[in-house]
């Protein structure tokens, strides 16, 4: 008998909505089967999911050499915050303030 597959609840940031929409084909392909492995809940050794330093809020996940997806899991729930360059990481570094 098959193993029932969970998944995570997603939620969805306008930021990371407006990051999606302004990626490239390949790029969304991408991060769409990022977004899908940590919904699952089973990440690859790629995707290299690590904090953000250095307080840890915020996680990266690899998407590829440049990209990097933004999230944080809590309560059952994979918030997708951003897409960014790896060179802009350092932006999520500390947790936002709610204007």
């Amino acid at each position: 008998m098959a193993r029932k597959q969970s998944f995570l609840g997603a939620d969805f940031s306008e930021q990371f909505k407006e990051a999606y929409a302004g990626l490239q084909s390949a790029q969304q392909q991408g991060t769409d089967k990022v977004v899908m492995a940590l919904l699952k809940q089973r990440p690859t050794p790629g995707m290299r999911v690590k904090p953000v330093e250095p307080e840890k809020h915020y996680y990266e996940a690899r998407i590829n050499d440049g990209d990097r997806l933004i999230h944080r899991i809590e309560a059952g729930t994979l918030y997708l915050v951003d897409v960014v360059k790896h060179d802009d990481i350092d932006r999520y570094g500390r947790k936002l303030k709610r204007r």
